[in-house]
Order: C-alpha cells, then sequence, then structure tokens
C-alpha cells in the first residue's frame, strides 16, 4: 500500500504537476491522521470496555461481601441481644427488691454474662481495592463515596466492639468474677476450672456443679459489699451490650442500603 502511494506521487512530479502533487500529499497526510484517529478511538474504546469489566466484578464481589457482612451483623447483634435479655431481668429484680433471687437461672445467667463474641468485619475486595490503588476503578463517585465511608464505619465499629471486649469483659468482668468466687471457695473445693480460666468467645466462665455454685453464691452475696460489685458489673455489662446492639442495627441499616444502590447500579 505504501509503495503504490509513494508511485502516484513520483508519477505526479515526472509529469510536472507539482500542485497535484501537494493536494495528492496534503490529502494521503490526511488520511493518515484519520487512520490515527479511528485508531486511537478503537484503542479507548477497548481500554473502557475492559474498565467496565473489572468495575462490573469488583463491584459484584463488593456485593457478596456485603451479603456475608450482614449474616455477621446479625450473628453478633443475636448474641448482644441475648446478653441485654440476660442482664436485664436481673437487674430489674435487684432495683425491686435491692437483692439478687439465687436460683439455677441466676447462676446459668451469670454465667451467659462471662461470655464474649469477636466481631470481624468481612472486607476482602474493599481491602484489595485500596491496597492495589484501583479504587478509582469504580466510575461512579458517589457510590465510591459511600463504599469507602461504609468500610471506613464498619472498622470503627469492629474496633470499639473488640476493644470492648478485651479491655472490659476480658480485663474487668471476668477478673471480678474469679475474685469475688475466689473469696468464698475454700481450698477443699476450690475449682480448677474457675481459677485457670482463659476468655474464649464462646466459652462460659461458670461451669460448675449447681448445688456448690448456689451455696457459694449464696455465701458471697450476704457481703452488701459484693453484692454491690455485682451489681455494677451486670449493669455495666449490659451498657456494653446495648451500645454494640445499637452500633450493628444502624450498621445493618447501612448494610442493605449500600447493598440495594449496588444491585440497582448493576
Amino acid at each position: 500500500m505504501i509503495k503504490f502511494f509513494r508511485n502516484i506521487r513520483k508519477n505526479l512530479l515526472s509529469k510536472g504537476k507539482t500542485s497535484k502533487y501537494f493536494k495528492y500529499a496534503i490529502g494521503e497526510i490526511v488520511l493518515v491522521v484519520i487512520g490515527i484517529l479511528i485508531a486511537l478511538q478503537i484503542n479507548n474504546w477497548n481500554s473502557n470496555r475492559i474498565q467496565k469489566q473489572k468495575e462490573s466484578v469488583y463491584l459484584n464481589s463488593i456485593k457478596r461481601d456485603l451479603k456475608e457482612q450482614l449474616t455477621t451483623i446479625e450473628t453478633q447483634l443475636a448474641y448482644e441481644t441475648h446478653i441485654n435479655k440476660v442482664a436485664t431481668p436481673m437487674i430489674t429484680y435487684y432495683k425491686a427488691h435491692q437483692g439478687f433471687k439465687i436460683d439455677s437461672a441466676f447462676t446459668a445467667n451469670i454465667g451467659s454474662l462471662t461470655g464474649r463474641k469477636t466481631f470481624v468485619k468481612n472486607s476482602p475486595t474493599y481491602t484489595e481495592l485500596i491496597s492495589s490503588g484501583n479504587i478509582d476503578i469504580i466510575s461512579d463517585n458517589i457510590i465510591k463515596d459511600n463504599i469507602i465511608k461504609y468500610y471506613q464505619e464498619l472498622e470503627r465499629i469492629e474496633l470499639v466492639i473488640n476493644k470492648n471486649n478485651n479491655l472490659y469483659t476480658d480485663a474487668v468482668f471476668i477478673p471480678e468474677m474469679i475474685g469475688l468466687s475466689e473469696m468464698q471457695v475454700s481450698k477443699e473445693f476450690k475449682i480448677d476450672k474457675l481459677l485457670n480460666y482463659i476468655p474464649n468467645k464462646n466459652i462460659p466462665l461458670v461451669d460448675l456443679n449447681e448445688p456448690r455454685l448456689k451455696q457459694i453464691t449464696l455465701q458471697l452475696l450476704e457481703n452488701p459489699e459484693n453484692e454491690l460489685k455485682l451489681i455494677n458489673c451486670i449493669n455495666f455489662r449490659n451498657f456494653i451490650a446495648i451500645i454494640h446492639n445499637n452500633l450493628l442495627s444502624e450498621q445493618k441499616k447501612n448494610t442493605q442500603l449500600l447493598l440495594d444502590k449496588l444491585e440497582m447500579k448493576n
């Protein structure tokens, strides 16, 4: 093709048709430019198509992560609600009678309150987008901002819940329960599980023979100072559960809202 155009130019020059030669040369340049522009347009179109495909993959992955996150939030909500349901009747009874009703339900509930559940955020796709610098592949700036704000808040909630677990449940509530129990448990029936307890998210502190535990608890709560310390611990344990419940309920709404927006976009 190039040889063909070159021959045309030579023929025009050899025949002295200079003006036609220049017109032809300009026309040839214009054709080349048009060809380059078309090639660039095709390349841009292809690049945009690839970017759109990548964006679609990422958004579908985020939707999958959000659905899994909803399940995690609901599980954590159920646990925090259980703590609240356990603690509230004990607090209500104490306020009405200025004391505790020591029965099998009471000892079981104290055991439940020593448990805790670790909250884990599910953000593999978002983490990849941020670490790889591909977050800008999401073309809709409003959606992108919503995703960023959502995961920033999710990270904050994870930090709050797990710090509360570590700083209060593990470091305060459980040691207080152990300390109160050790006051009354004599050397003859001191329980290894009670003294060697290692915090675990699903293992309760109290796993004792119920009649023996009831006897220990009655002896323990004869001291008004111990009784006051116990109700304060239960109150604060319940307060922490309420805080977690409120945070998780709001984040559950935010999760569903973001998921709905992504479903509409796709």
